[in-house]
């Protein structure tokens, strides 16, 4: 399947990567598929890019290399409609907001974006718990962040199919 995007041009990309968002993103309720690409792989970003609208893409990155010991509670109605068989099914993303200063780089924890790598469903889950924050600074130094994402990167990669 090929698409055409402002960021990279027009791509090829498998049918079988193309991710099904159930509700869709917050403020992008009417775009409900996205294929994840990285464009580099020495970082930890990661864009979610929309397969039906080209100029439009997030940039994410795994939730548990921002917050390692990330654990929010989905939902069993979520869980149901994503069809998340076991906590191994599920990959966690957050979408980041870069400002002109990289020290204020964040990542939005409140409401991860949920995807079921097996069956290629996703949801941006809304969560309820305070600790969690929609501006969390991403202030580990790059290095470890390299790591992390290399680690993390692998089972992503694999879980994807990318």
């Amino acid at each position: 399947m090929k698409i055409s995007t402002t960021r990279f041009g027009d791509i090829n990309i498998d049918e079988s990567r193309v991710i099904r968002m159930k509700g869709g993103i917050l403020g992008f309720e009417h775009l409900g598929e996205y294929v994840l690409l990285m464009q580099d792989e020495k970082t930890p970003f990661w864009w979610l890019q929309s397969v039906e609208d080209g100029s439009v893409a997030f940039v994410v990155i795994n939730s548990l290399v921002v917050k390692p010991d990330y654990e929010p509670v989905i939902s069993d109605d979520e869980v149901k409609l994503l069809k998340i068989a076991s906590p191994e099914d599920a990959v966690l993303f957050s979408v980041v907001t870069i400002s002109s200063d990289p020290f204020t780089v964040t990542a939005n924890l409140r409401a991860p974006i949920v995807i079921n790598a097996k069956k290629m469903l996703a949801k941006q889950v809304v969560l309820v718990d305070p600790d969690y924050s929609v501006q969390h600074p991403i202030t580990e130094s790059k290095t470890v962040l390299e790591e992390k994402a290399y680690e993390k990167g692998e089972i992503i990669s694999s879980a994807l199919a990318l």
